[in-house]
């Protein structure tokens, strides 16, 4: 199989585009449930570091998708039969989804997304919205394992019981990733701050902050 790392990062998003267009264009469960098999045995092939923990997420956010679409098709007054195809099919849809843009950003650097971003000519401010995107990917699940580690030290198994009590110890978890999520943001927008971005500007030198400015003279060619 192809590497995907050697694979432009745009290539790889729009072809996960299309695979969640067909996804969301498939009305049968068992069509859906085949797509989203082959993404997972794609995941499977590429063997990134944390397919394991990725899997598991699935699972999880599978089960609480299901159920609680489930429950909104029956109160809606829907017969159980087909409540239970229509929460099983938007389910799979987001499976697919997250699956095939979390191949297309794992298998992706941020040099090689750099460097994608500077042969596409994109602007300055694009370009780095791109790159934090990218960067915080690993800095939250750094943090969402560091939460998950700190749960068990304090006596909470996060990872087995039964499915409810998975959740609820997800839904735990996940109020402390979004607030150190925002904690991030606003630390990258400080730094952004006090080094003078401004995107306003082209470009922003080190000459604009200096008070004097000395141009280097050139030393005359050897004789």
């Amino acid at each position: 199989m192809l590497r995907l790392e050697r694979v432009n990062v745009f290539a790889k998003l729009a072809v996960a585009a299309l695979v969640t267009v067909l996804a969301w264009f498939v009305h049968t469960p068992l069509v859906e449930a085949v797509l989203a098999a082959a993404m997972l045995l794609v995941l499977l092939d590429c063997r990134l570091p944390q397919t394991r923990g990725f899997l598991r997420l699935s699972l999880l956010v599978f089960s609480m998708a299901t159920a609680s679409w489930l429950v909104n098709f029956l109160l809606h007054g829907q017969p159980i039969g087909a409540a239970l195809a229509q929460s099983l099919l938007l389910a799979l849809r987001l499976i697919v989804t997250t699956t095939c843009f979390y191949i297309a950003v794992e298998t992706t650097s941020a040099g090689a997304l750099l460097a994608a971003c500077s042969a596409a000519r994109l602007p300055g401010s694009a370009t780095l919205v791109l790159l934090l995107i990218v960067g915080m990917i690993p800095l939250l699940r750094e943090e969402y394992h560091r939460i998950g580690d700190t749960q068990r030290i304090r006596g909470l198994d996060v990872d087995r019981g039964p499915i409810l009590a998975r959740v609820r110890h997800a839904l735990a978890r996940g109020v402390p990733l979004l607030v150190q999520s925002y904690r991030a943001a606003e630390a990258v927008s400080l730094a952004l701050s006090l080094y003078g971005f401004d995107p306003r500007q082209k470009r922003t030198t080190w000459r604009e902050v200096s008070w004097l400015f000395v141009q280097p003279q050139l030393l005359p060619p050897p004789e």
